[in-house]
């Protein structure tokens, strides 16, 4: 072997080495140089974290001492109390959706309006029995007394004929436009028929209720009510049942220019499905004043409705349908 190879093989040489040093040994110094660089490094610069560690999360900022905590059961009493007392006497309300459901086993009534400024806002939230109209009615009466008139016209969405829709007429009587929710007649109807069937007088009642004309509407629907007396009685005397509760926006004369979304109930249903992953958990007899505080904090996550300028005209518009032609009861 040469010289030159061995000095390649031995590596340079340094003052006072006890004696010669391999590449292996070269190799696992510079790890550990690289290694205390990151260690010193890590422990300089602030926040800094090794590699491939995530950064520790910040902490929450402390609460107000002066607000109580969204969990404790004096916020969830002081939601009900501003829930059962906001006045709407400055913020006139223009529709009102009314849904009752189930909701954390408490069979519950929800209100929810659209205002003339186009937000929507909760109203009032009420446990009662399912068929309770005198519970219902006085719920309503005190949503009167805190604004919701319908002297100023007031278009009134309730899910089909039962205690709710007897209820607005026992409160607001010929002033209120009752329309009934689209989806719900609709389900009411294809429900008793066979899936062919139900498929194909669905499309027939979703293309009926788009048309503008009242008249020419109620026509179209009067000839699926015919074409079901040949297929389902039942399902033509559901359909008959309230029919012109479905076209209250027809008679309006603004279909065309006003959000479709006020003839359904998708908005409070919307709520309800949201709420039990909203509601902290707590003792039983405390569910009503945790379900009003979850509808308060879902409330500012609810848009305006589309193209609010024309709620004005429709409030004028209702005004004149409820004392030119009344409302059919």
């Amino acid at each position: 072997m040469t010289v030159m190879n061995q000095l390649d093989l031995q590596g340079p040489k340094r003052p006072n080495a006890p004696g010669p040093v391999h590449y292996a040994d070269l190799h696992l110094e510079l790890v550990r140089y690289h290694s205390d660089m990151l260690r010193l490094l890590t422990e300089r610069v602030a926040g800094a974290q090794p590699l491939g560690m995530p950064l520790a999360p910040e902490p929450a900022a402390p609460a107000p001492h002066d607000a109580p905590e969204a969990s404790s059961p004096a916020s969830w009493e002081a939601a009900l109390a501003l829930l059962q007392s906001r006045d709407w006497t400055q913020e006139p309300v223009v529709a009102l959706w009314l849904q009752h459901r189930y909701v954390l086993g408490l069979h519950v009534v929800l209100a929810v309006g659209v205002t003339r400024q186009g937000h929507r806002r909760l109203l009032g939230l009420l446990e009662s029995a399912p068929e309770d109209v005198d519970c219902m009615a006085a719920f309503l009466h005190d949503l009167q007394a805190r604004g919701v008139s319908a002297t100023t016209g007031l278009l009134c969405t309730v899910p089909s004929v039962g205690a709710l829709r007897r209820a607005a007429l026992a409160v607001w009587g010929s002033d209120v436009a009752l329309q009934r929710c689209l989806r719900t007649k609709s389900m009411e109807v294809i429900s008793l028929l066979e899936q062919d069937e139900a498929r194909r007088i669905r499309h027939r009642l979703r293309v009926a209720w788009m048309l503008e004309d009242a008249q020419e509407a109620a026509t179209a629907l009067q000839h699926v009510a015919t074409h079901l007396d040949r297929v389902n009685r039942s399902a033509a005397r559901q359909l008959r049942e309230g029919l012109s509760e479905t076209l209250t926006l027809q008679r309006t004369g603004r279909l065309l220019t006003v959000d479709r979304g006020l003839r359904v109930l998708h908005t409070p249903n919307a709520l309800a499905r949201r709420l039990p992953r909203q509601v902290p958990a707590g003792p039983v007899h405390q569910r009503f004043a945790r379900l009003a505080a979850g509808l308060l904090e879902l409330e500012s996550t609810l848009r305006r409705v589309a193209c609010s300028a024309y709620l004005p005209d429709l409030q004028q518009s209702l005004i004149n349908l409820t004392r030119t032609h009344g409302h059919t009861h």
